[in-house]
């Protein structure tokens, strides 16, 4: 590897996804992929850090100190802390998050830092980052805060936050450890009111019945214990809460919060309240929607905030400020009247986060676009913008032409950027409404061109690169543009789609981009390489291709090679079809398989391929050879290195085809001699966690370098150093980019003109196009929107928005273009052969017209169906098959729900019939409409009846038990044996009524011996018993009960069968008797039969049967056999004819048919009677006579019908009615019946209930325990450090109080050290020594708009100002007169030692005092812990054992009481006896009595006392009248004694004239005030004159005092003389007798200081008491009290 050659970075582009920030007043700071970018506000000139690890992750700044801090993206990651402008890095914070951080601050004062880690710590720490320390850290699992800031006025205090709870923390120090304590802040929820009740009571259904057991915990009815009991809430109680976005503190701390929901919160910090200011509704709720009294929610809505967005907040003295997703900036003025906003400016987009500089004189407003805006309060009407290049990914970057001055960029969502190689400055914006998928710039003319999903090829114009245009576009296919691709001499421009065209375009806008062809790959597209042969203008093109058996992820295996010769842009017609497709040949298409998937394939001039392999992570280089066949190619490995990290991988080859690049997800870039694969040099651009790089360009010189990342939305652009020793490599390079430069000068220059020419082109249609639709299409009143460009003004570039072509006109794409010319080509050349076609095609239409209509009129065995005359026998068999497949898709489908209903229905019908032993039916009655239904029972299984028998065992030994204990312990008195058998009687009655007391069991004869008293029920295992005892007295009474209704039930099939026997003979004689009535026939119902649900009867289904074609060929059989046996039996029997013949059909005459019959009539009787014969005449009077005896024969045998008739329908309706009786009496049955069961079933539902308390107890007890466990280890863990910081302050306290005494020390050693002095000279020392000097507090006036500091800022100063202000001390000037200079210097070095040693107490003692009150919070903390656990086990051994002791002795007794007996309000479903004594009826009488007299009583009395009371309320009245009165009187002579009056109002009350008197007096005053001043002047006079006298005295005492100087000398050389001729001659005193000498001295010196300072207070007391008898002149002494006050 050459590490000689070496890319720098030259510029950075993109927008961050984090906020944008200040880092001093005027400098912001915005992450930009792997770089933090600085922009100065004023200049816009710009600084780049670039992160040494390659990934940026979290940042902030310190505005006030400018320090940028941000975290990296690894494991283990470190925050880097850097100053600014230096940009060298200051600290570096290490072990504090595994994997990442989320959230950075700084303190506004002082050196805290906090952090928050994510997975798997979910640690809030706090940091010195100037000493690089962890002070503190805290655990948070599972939460994901947004939000972290520090209190500007408390650095102390900070703010954690997240879409699901707020957070406050205090950090407690005591001197070097600190702790951090949190508080949660209530939230509201969405409508403002109180989120969640306290964990009491039993629910939200509370309510709705009377609940007579122990009020529990929620968590315990719930069944919890541990921590989720602590949380936990039920679903409907739940409520969904604001989730807070934003906040901003406030002066006094108070933190405002801005909500998604649209929220504003104002939460004071201290007392953890929360005001609602804004809701979404603007409306305000009532006081009694807070469910709970002591709520910290309050509701103070103001409608006018409604408008505001507050997903960012700032604060300035001018107000709140505001901003959201409307992208408007808002001002609030709160003030406790009223409400202002104010709309301060609109940003068009969605505004991501404001904040203001460090002197609160400028605002940044960023937003989610890619704009930076600055607004200044001070200047409303004025906003700068700073950045403005939108945001989003790019697709690609490429450089303009030849790449010497300008670049261009993409992104997916439209934007083309032009840019400055040499600073990064922003040209040019276009803006397209297009969704765009590539991008590639023309080597050989200033335009680039852009692939978009629509199939669209669009080309702008960049001649001018302030003002690019659309200037053409090519809609290709309709699929998307996956690939682009400029040959480096410019001259074709390959375009791929993702369905495998490949189209062939003409790169020259001289040309108008002729599409030249296309040709199809049939896979994907993956990437397409051109080389370009300069010398033979030959284009070589590789393109990747990905197979339907290949993963895209891995690559693709399959390459084809085209070559382009220069014939190709004059279109020859042998090499395009006239569909527009390439020939093969024509091209030299040839195909490979590569061996190995590969992600990224180019080509070069000399016939080499290089590829790189994900798989592998290896970049290969192949030689190109022949294959088996023309159309095939062969590739050699040549050479093989290794690749990136991370893949996929891709591939540049420089236009000298001497550089090979490749970029890949890890983020690096790679650049290696493409001869050997050697590497030049690697370096990071892009972070690997976004993607890494998605795009990379060179330039014609290789020296610069443009990449883009995947999802960073990040421009980079490095500059290259090349290695002088590589100067031939150099040499190389510089004389391909001269040579190729100017030929492709050249070319732009002309093909320049002709984008000119085609914008003008351009432009005129669309003003033609826009005058049409004016006049075609728009209706009135639609306004008109010009198609070209239009700008929005903008400080230093211009931004233009171009619209496309309208969507009316339906485009047709350049392949259907061609594909129809070709279909009409090939009408043209095959119309005579078409016409044929059509002529006879339409006269064989004619002739199945006829066949079709003749096909109607033939027999219907000979007709044929329509479908036979479909000639198209394919198109009949496909829509067949059509047919068949829906039809089975159909049945396919209806069989499946077939069979989940019939799974259904077995599953129901085994639960709910076949496991059932007592089938459920019900019973009606004939007429009287009642039904009675059965219990459907169940068989109880083995287990249930051998627990059953187990619990009666045990109750029989129980009961035998308690019989021998009576026996034992309580012995009877002797009595009489009858006595004692009644006795006994009627215990064992009382015994059976309280076994049975509470239902009415024992009427209904089912008596069960072994049940518990009511009263008896204590523990969990009676109850138990007693439930199973009961279910089995429930079993037995239903099935006593379906026993009767079996018996009725088959006595009602009885009742059936026999009515059913009547009603045949019934119809027999009403058919006798042509009785045409409707008989009455009794079935059963569905209902009393529910077997027959089971059963589908035909005439159920309203659908057509579906028969299969075996049945349906059974059902022909069977209708043919018995076509034959009819035939068979029409044929001639002459035994029925001759039966009927001769008897009538019937062997015998029956009774009952005399009604039908009939004497025949003679044939004569229709003649005239005259013209009968005697015969005649005889046989018509025989007729006469047999027609009689037969109608009375008739007439006899119908009243023998009817009244049978009678009989039976009286009897039938017997029946009936006796059946309905007994229906009714079985109905009463059952309800007796079933309010027994109820009765029964209460018990169980009451004893089941107190099971439920007596497990909620049980859970409770747990929770209990649990808590008061946990208590006790963090009181254990608490007292621990409550401990070491006892020993802390003790240790502390030691040193302080070593440090005072060394302070007293010094002190005391002052003389000690200036003994060598004279003693009145060190007094003056000392005085000097105790002296400080007097460093007063300045108040400088500072006119600021921050809101956390006054008007007057207090500047204080410290201990170097105190320093500083020491040295005008120790000059010389202090120094006494007749002082040893080397005396004073060893004077100011003690006098600095004790001011050091005072100083160090002063910072002890503070520390100290924190300590303490450190040590004071935990201790008092110690004490809650501690009341908390007695709380605690006082809970435990008192209120929940009381609980539960009285619960298990105040049982529930069921008791039925007769209707009137209960006297209790019964407002409730059910009423509450919990306040009821019961009774006996006689009591109540009496004590109605009672009352009722008493009553009478009372009311005598009450009217006595009403009269009286009268009489005291009036003297009560006067008596209340006269103290007022004297109490009045009382407060005036008071204010009378204590007036003061002074001289000028004692005048005023005496004069009467005031106002001339004090005119009077004022003239007076003046008139003195003349004479004083011409006193004062004579005085003056007099004093100059003394002055002058005064200063010639002062000259001749000079000369005195000179004279006598000079005797003074002489006096003390004679005294010297004296003193030693005086030690000479004198013996030497002792050293005792001088101390006691000097002693004396001493003491009489402080004597006389003494006397002298007591004199001074003496006098100072003497004059304060004068000026106190002054002030209060006069006098006026208070006079006693008088007695009766």
């Amino acid at each position: 590897m050459d590490n000689a050659d070496s890319l720098s970075l030259r510029w950075v582009k993109g927008y961050t996804t984090q906020k944008v920030l200040f880092v001093n007043n005027n400098t912001i700071c915005y992450v930009c992929g792997n770089f933090l970018v600085f922009v100065d506000v004023d200049t816009r000139q710009e600084k780049v850090l670039q992160c040494e690890t390659g990934s940026i992750g979290v940042f902030t700044t310190n505005s006030a100190k400018s320090i940028v801090a941000f975290a990296e993206q690894r494991l283990k990651p470190f925050i880097n802390l850097y100053s600014f402008p230096e940009l060298t890095k200051t600290s570096v914070l290490k072990d504090g998050a595994e994997l990442e951080y989320t959230l950075l601050e700084f303190s506004y004062s002082d050196f805290y830092f906090a952090t928050f880690s994510s997975l798997p710590e979910f640690n809030l720490t706090i940091w010195n980052w100037k000493t690089n320390v962890r002070l503190c850290s805290e655990s948070l699992l599972g939460m994901k805060p947004t939000i972290l800031s520090f209190n500007p006025m408390n650095q102390l205090q900070l703010c954690l936050a997240n879409e699901e709870c707020l957070l406050l923390w205090n950090i407690e120090r005591c001197d070097d450890l600190h702790l951090l304590k949190r508080i949660d802040v209530e939230l509201p929820a969405e409508d403002g009111s109180q989120a969640f009740l306290d964990d009491v009571g039993i629910g939200p259904d509370s309510s709705a019945l009377t609940y007579y057991g122990p009020k529990m915990l929620i968590s315990a009815q719930a069944g919890l214990v541990g921590n989720m009991a602590n949380t936990f809430v039920p679903q409907e109680l739940q409520k969904t809460l604001i989730k807070p976005v934003s906040v901003c503190w406030t002066s006094n701390s108070d933190l405002y919060v801005g909500c998604k929901t649209g929220h504003l919160l104002l939460v004071d910090a201290d007392l953890q309240r929360t005001v609602v200011l804004d809701t979404p509704s603007g409306e305000q709720l009532s006081p009694g929607s807070f469910r709970n009294a002591s709520s910290k929610i309050m509701m103070s809505v103001h409608p006018e905030l409604k408008q505001c967005e507050v997903n960012t907040l700032a604060l300035n003295k001018k107000g709140l400020y505001t901003a959201g997703l409307n992208g408007i900036l808002y001002c609030i003025k709160m003030t406790p009247h009223k409400v202002e906003i104010e709309e301060c400016l609109s940003a068009g987009s969605p505004i991501r986060n404001i904040e203001f500089s460090v002197d609160y004189e400028s605002l940044l407003v960023a937003t989610e676009e890619g704009s930076i805006h600055i607004y200044k309060p001070s200047k409303p009407n004025k906003m700068t913008t700073i950045l403005d290049i939108h945001s989003g990914d790019y697709v690609s970057a490429a450089l303009l032409g030849t790449g010497k001055q300008y670049c261009v960029s993409a992104r997916i969502l439209g934007a083309v950027q032009v840019w400055s190689v040499a600073d990064g400055k922003l040209i040019s914006t276009l803006i397209l409404p297009v969704k765009i998928t590539v991008m590639a710039s023309c080597p050989s003319s200033n335009y680039v061109a852009l692939g978009t999903e629509t199939g669209h090829v669009y080309f702008i114009n960049l001649a001018k690169v302030e003002t690019p245009h659309l200037v053409y576009q090519l809609h290709l296919h309709k699929m998307p543009i996956q690939c682009l691709a400029y040959d480096h001499g410019g001259q074709y421009l390959m375009a791929g789609c993702s369905d495998g065209h490949m189209f062939i375009v003409n790169a020259k806008p001289s040309k108008q981009f002729k599409v030249i062809g296309y040709t199809e790959i049939k896979s994907e597209i993956m990437e397409c390489s051109l080389a370009f042969h300069m010398s033979k203008k030959i284009v070589n093109c590789l393109i990747l291709a990905c197979q339907a058996g290949d993963d895209k992820s891995y690559g693709a295996t399959q390459l084809i090679r085209l070559d382009l010769a220069g014939d190709l842009i004059s279109g020859s017609s042998t090499s395009v079809d006239h569909r527009g497709m390439m020939n093969d040949v024509a091209i030299w298409k040839q195909h490979c398989q590569t061996e190995l998937p590969l992600t990224s394939a180019v080509l070069n001039t000399d016939q080499h391929v290089y590829g790189y392999c994900t798989l592998t992570r290896t970049i290969y280089k192949y030689k190109i050879t022949r294959g088996l066949s023309s159309d095939t190619f062969n590739l050699i490995t040549q050479a093989k290195v290794e690749g990136h990290q991370l893949g996929p991988g891709f591939l540049y080859l420089s236009a000298n085809q001497q550089c090979l690049a490749s970029v890949a997800r890890d983020g690096f870039i790679q650049l290696r001699d493409a001869n050997n694969l050697g590497l030049h040099f690697e370096t990071q651009c892009h972070s690997y966690r976004l993607g890494g790089v998605k795009s990379i360009t060179l330039s014609l010189d290789c020296r610069t370098v443009l990449t883009t990342g995947v999802q960073d939305g990040t421009i980079v652009c490095n500059t290259e150093r090349f290695d002088p020793a590589g100067s031939e490599r150099n040499k190389a390079v510089l004389d391909y980019n001269r040579s190729m430069t100017s030929m492709l000068d050249q070319s732009c220059v002309a093909e320049d003109k002709a984008l000119i020419v085609l914008e003008q082109q351009r432009e005129s249609m669309k003003d033609k196009l826009d005058v049409a639709t004016d006049i075609s299409y728009l209706s009135p009143g639609t306004s008109t929107h010009s198609t070209g460009t239009y700008s929005t003004p903008s400080i230093s570039r211009s931004k233009s928005y171009q619209k496309l072509d309208d969507s009316r006109f339906p485009e047709s794409t350049w392949l259907e273009t061609k594909m129809a010319e070709a279909v009409e080509k090939d009408n043209r050349k095959h119309m005579d052969a078409k016409a044929k076609l059509k002529q006879g095609i339409k006269k064989l239409r004619t002739t199945i017209k006829r066949m079709m209509l003749e096909n109607e009129s033939v027999p219907e065995i000979e007709r044929l169906e329509h479908h036979e005359f479909n000639l198209d026998l394919k198109e009949q068999k496909r829509l067949h098959l059509e047919g068949k497949e829906k039809v089975a898709k159909v049945r396919e489908t209806i069989e499946m729900e077939n069979l989940a209903n019939q799974y259904l229905r077995e599953v129901i019908k085994k639960e709910c019939w076949d496991n059932m032993a007592v089938k459920g039916r019900t019973l009606e009655a004939f007429f009287s409409g009642l039904a009675v239904s059965n219990f459907p029972m169940r068989e109880r299984s083995t287990d249930e009846l051998e627990l059953l028998k187990k619990i009666m065992q045990q109750r029989t030994i129980e009961l035998i038990d308690l019989k021998a204990r009576k026996d034992i312990v309580e012995t009877p008195p002797k009595k009489e044996e009858k006595e004692d058998e009644e006795a006994e009687d009627e215990e064992s009655k009382e015994e059976e009524s309280a076994a049975l007391k509470g239902s009415l069991t024992c009427q209904y004869g089912v008596i069960n011996d072994h049940l518990y008293k009511q009263i008896e029920l204590h523990t969990k295992d009676e109850k138990i018993n007693q439930i199973i005892l009961l279910q089995d007295v429930i079993y037995n009474i239903k099935t006593a009960f379906n026993k009767e209704f079996d018996a009725t039930y088959k006595q009602k099939e009885v009742e059936m069968a026999r009515v059913k026997d009547r009603t045949v003979r019934i119809m027999e004689i009403m058919q006798q008797l042509d009785m045409d009535e409707e008989v009455w026939l009794p079935t059963m119902s569905n209902k009393e039969l529910p077997e027959r649900e089971f059963e589908v009867q035909d005439s159920e289904v309203a659908a057509e049967r579906y028969l299969t074609p075996e049945q349906k060929r059974k059902m022909e059989e069977e209708y043919k056999a018995e076509q034959l046996r009819l035939l068979a039996a029409k044929a001639d029997n002459w035994r029925e004819r001759a039966l009927k013949d001769m008897m009538g059909g019937v062997l015998e005459t029956k009774k009952s048919d005399i009604l039908k019959m009939e004497i025949p009539v003679p044939y004569f009787m229709d003649k005239p009677e005259y013209e009968w014969t005697e015969e005649q005449v005889k046989q018509a009077k025989e007729y006469a006579i047999k027609e009689q005896e037969l109608n009375e024969e008739k007439d006899k045998y119908r009243k023998t019908l009817e009244s049978e008739l009678k009989k039976l329908q009286s009897s039938i309706a017997e029946s009936r009615s006796n059946f309905d009786d007994i229906m009714n009496k079985l109905f009463e049955k059952k309800v007796r019946t079933e309010m027994i069961i109820y009765q029964e079933e209460l018990k169980i539902c009451n004893l089941v209930f107190s099971l439920r308390i007596e497990e909620e107890i049980r859970y409770r007890d747990a929770q209990l325990n649990y808590i008061l466990e946990e208590q006790k280890d963090f009181m254990a863990v608490k007292s621990q450090m409550t401990q070491n910081v006892k020993v802390m302050v003790d240790r502390f306290r030691e040193s302080y109080d070593d440090l005072v005494a060394e302070d007293r020390l010094l002190d005391r050693g002052f003389r000690r050290e200036f003994s060598d002095v004279s003693a009145g000279m060190v007094d003056q020392l000392y005085k000097l020594y105790k002296r400080r000097p007097k460093v007063q507090t300045q108040r400088i006036q500072v006119a600021t708009a921050n809101p956390f500091e006054d008007q007057s800022q207090l500047v204080k100063d410290s201990h170097a100002s105190f320093l500083t202000a020491m040295v005008d001390l120790d000059s010389l000037d202090f120094k006494p007169e007749n002082l040893d200079p080397a005396v004073w210097n060893r004077f100011c070095e003690s006098r600095r030692k004790k001011i050091e040693s005072e100083h160090q107490v002063k910072q002890k003692a503070a520390t100290l005092a924190e300590m303490q009150m450190f040590l004071q919070r935990r201790m008092e903390e110690d004490e809650n812990n501690a009341q908390i656990i007695n709380n605690l086990i006082q809970e435990l051994n008192n209120s929940l054992r009381e609980i539960k002791s009285q619960f298990q002795l105040n049982l529930m007794v069921q008791l039925v009481l007769k209707q009137g007996q209960v006297e209790v309000m019964n407002s409730d479903f059910i009423p509450d006896y919990s306040n009821s004594i019961f009774l006996h009826k006689g009591v109540v009488e009496d004590l109605n009595s009672t009352i009722q007299l008493l009553g009478e009583k009372k009311v005598a009395s009450m009217v006595e006392r009403k009269d009286f009371r009268k009489k005291i309320v009036q003297v009560e009245w006067e008596c209340q009248k006269m103290l007022m009165q004297m109490d009045d009187l009382h407060n005036k002579i008071r204010d009378i004694l204590k007036l003061k009056i002074s001289k000028q109002a004692q005048m005023y009350l005496r004069e009467a004239n005031y106002e001339s008197q004090i005119n009077a007096y004022i003239m007076g005053m003046e008139r003195s005030v003349q004479g004083q001043e011409k006193f004062h002047s004579k005085v003056l006079k007099k004093k100059q004159d003394a002055i002058k006298e005064l200063e010639k005295q002062i000259a001749q005492l000079k000369q005195e005092m000179n004279g006598i100087d000079r005797h003074l000398k002489e006096q003390h050389i004679s005294v010297s003389e004296r003193q030693n001729i005086q030690e000479m001659t004198t013996p030497d005193e002792s050293e005792e007798d001088s101390h006691n000498r000097f002693r004396d001295l001493m003491q009489r010196n402080r004597l006389m200081e003494l006397s002298r300072s007591q004199a001074e207070d003496i006098v100072i007391l003497r004059n304060e008491l004068e000026r106190q008898r002054m002030k209060s002149f006069p006098i006026l002494v208070e006079t006693e009290q008088y007695p009766y006050i």
